[in-house]
């Protein structure tokens, strides 16, 4: 008699309603399963998101009872290469629910129902798509209870609520004093992107890949194997300070694609030939090349960052209290030069022309293409410096104004904690304790903006995230109420001064944090 035996192994296979008993010559009928509710792809987001797939099993002889069968759901990723293939049994209940805490990528997905009796197999299989939560958001880096360094991603991910993803980085060497994060942004080689952990007493680099879920020490990674001086006098160990250019705009855009300036404790190093990798040779902070005889930089450094190319930049001298540039362009930088101007008006670049000298306090640059200073001297005076870094010639600095702030109006100014300006109005905030103030050095208006429930922890304006100069950043910590993440928008208006908090319509803001937030840094960034 003919046979109607068929084995199912790995798809879907239509199967012979009965089957040959050769015991008495007759027909036995086959329990098939018909299943239902499986679509054909799925789309879930790796740390956040749960798969859910309620099936219905249907048997042609049993019906729906579900006890006729046993159930296995497993995953296999797409490697084509079977050495690199795997298996990986998620589930043995009929409806599938499966936190996705996985490694983003494409994975196939099969369902496998088995008859009790017959042994015989049936199968569905769909495709799951994970996504990574960790390419477009903030990383929150600070200091845990114990005061260990952790971070944290508010992830912001098109078409899904923005979200907390606590506890990425695996601190496995323990650093502590969390101070801040450096990110290189986007780049078209990854050799130029970075991320550094920067903490009181020393510097890591850490893994950066958007497809890992955990955040990782690049132990093959250390200044040592990167800087090559051939002159005495640099400081070792080196600490990564800054790195610069930084990445601008909602893109995350690197805005060099040559040269990097990297600033250590003490020394500052320029890379002119980053395509041909990150390395760095004498330090270039003294006024004669390869001359050992260095000057401390400020860790605050100034060039016109509206998105274009960056070809220069400008610092400030800690050690001769002038503002000065590096001495060529970004191809050929070796040593810092003078700036030369016929007046000393708005302000001179070198500080001790004043009595008693200043010296700068904070600095950014805002998107405008403007720079900003925040400078005081020896009696407790402020003042607030405006201007752009146009080239790298002896008159390459444009300066706008210089502001005396008036501390009988701007409360507490000298006691603050944090400061930023605000490019849109001749504004500067500032944070003392619980308490942001903002103040108008050219209205000689101040005003408080909020008093926050617990200390302001970290303040800056949000040039980039969505490309709007008007946003900006504060954490707050309270040992009850732990750590918060605000992010407001000022308002442009020239006869105001006020904010207002920014709308996001997600039950996780503002966002939740354990940690003391020492830095919020954007990240766009697929790989």
């Amino acid at each position: 008699m003919k046979k109607y035996y068929m084995i199912y192994l790995l798809g879907v296979l239509t199967l012979s309603s009965c089957v040959e008993d050769e015991g008495n010559n007759t027909m036995n009928a086959i329990n098939e399963a018909r299943i239902e509710g499986i679509e054909g792809q799925y789309y879930k987001v790796t740390n956040l998101e749960t798969l859910e797939i309620p099936v219905k099993v249907t048997g042609t002889l049993s019906g729906d009872k579900s006890d006729q069968f046993t159930y296995e759901w497993f995953l296999c990723n797409n490697a084509l290469n079977e050495s690199y293939h795997r298996h990986q049994t998620i589930s043995r209940e009929k409806d599938l629910s499966f936190p996705v805490n996985i490694v983003p990528g494409e994975y196939r997905l099969f369902f496998r129902v088995k008859d009790k009796d017959s042994k015989m197999v049936f199968e569905k299989r769909s495709a799951l798509n994970v996504l990574s939560p960790y390419v477009r958001g903030f990383y929150v880096f600070g200091d845990k209870d114990d005061g260990t360094c952790g971070i944290d991603f508010i992830s912001m991910m098109e078409g899904r609520d923005t979200t907390v993803i606590a506890g990425l980085l695996d601190n496995t060497q323990g650093i502590r004093n969390a101070e801040k994060l450096v990110f290189m942004g986007h780049s078209y080689s990854t050799d130029f992107e970075a991320l550094w952990a920067v903490t009181k007493d020393n510097s890591y680099a850490l893994n950066s890949s958007a497809n890992e879920t955990r955040i990782t020490f690049n132990t093959d990674k250390s200044l040592e194997n990167m800087i090559f001086p051939s002159i005495e006098g640099t400081t070792k160990p080196y600490v990564v300070r800054g790195l610069f250019p930084k990445p601008y705009g909602k893109a995350n855009d690197c805005m060099s694609g040559s040269f990097r300036c990297l600033l250590t404790d003490k020394d500052a190093f320029w890379c002119s030939q980053m395509p041909m990798g990150e390395s760095y040779g004498n330090p270039f902070n003294c006024y004669s090349a390869g001359s050992n005889d260095l000057v401390q930089l400020s860790p605050y450094v100034f060039y016109p960052a509206t998105g274009g190319y960056v070809s220069t930049l400008a610092f400030y001298d800690k050690t001769n209290h002038k503002f000065v540039r590096v001495n060529g362009a970004s191809y050929g930088v070796t040593n810092l030069a003078d700036y030369s101007f016929s007046s000393d008006l708005p302000f001179s670049a070198d500080q001790t022309k004043y009595t008693p000298a200043r010296d700068l306090v904070y600095g950014e640059n805002a998107n405008t293409g403007y720079s900003y200073a925040l400078m005081n001297d020896a009696d407790g005076n402020f003042f607030v410096y405006v201007f752009r870094i146009v080239r790298y010639t002896a008159t390459g600095m444009q300066r706008s104004s210089a502001r005396q702030v008036d501390l009988s109006v701007a409360k507490d100014f000298a006691k603050a904690s944090h400061y930023t300006f605000y490019s849109s109005q001749p504004i500067i905030l500032y944070a003392v304790n619980k308490d942001l103030w903002a103040y108008n050095y050219n209205t000689n208006k101040a005003k408080k903006l909020n008093s926050f429930k617990g200390e302001i922890t970290y303040l800056a304006m949000d040039f980039d995230s969505d490309d709007n100069p008007d946003d900006v950043i504060v954490a707050t910590y309270s040992p009850t109420e732990k750590g918060f993440v605000y992010k407001y928008e000022m308002k442009d208006d020239p006869n105001e001064i006020s904010f207002a908090e920014k709308q996001y319509k997600t039950g996780s803001y503002p966002w939740k944090t354990s940690l003391k937030v020492k830095s919020v840094t954007y990240r766009n960034c697929s790989d």
